[in-house]
């Protein structure tokens, strides 16, 4: 897959509890994963957040913004094949979580929360 072609994945039926663990269970397989903070009272720009990842889940809530998406190799310098999961806290300071799996590492996180392509319209 190339870029532009990126999947996305339904996230729509699951419950907080099941995205929360869906985070920490793609955490432990992933390769990298980091965090950011838009605060547009000191930039427009979002800035890395230096945290543990216990400390950003805590930024996650229920009108947060959050994804599952087959990236392919887009923004891979190694051609690696990749998901990105995350979210984007929606607080007046907003709080990014971006984790990126390699692909051959996700069937198992799809079918354990029955995720599947969204449809295109």
């Amino acid at each position: 897959m190339r870029f532009g072609e990126f999947v996305f994945y339904d996230t729509g039926k699951l419950n907080m509890i099941e995205k929360t663990n869906l985070l920490i269970d793609c955490r432990e397989i992933s390769y990298e994963w980091w965090a950011d903070k838009l605060d547009c009272s000191v930039s427009f720009a979002r800035q890395k957040f230096d945290c543990s990842f216990e400390k950003i889940l805590g930024h996650f809530k229920n009108d947060a913004h959050f994804v599952v998406i087959d990236r392919g190799i887009w923004g891979s310098f190694d051609n690696r094949e990749h998901f990105e999961i995350a979210f984007r806290s929606m607080e007046s300071i907003d709080y990014f979580l971006f984790i990126e799996v390699d692909s051959e590492k996700m069937p198992p996180i799809l079918d354990k929360y029955s995720l599947f392509p969204e449809k295109s319209c």
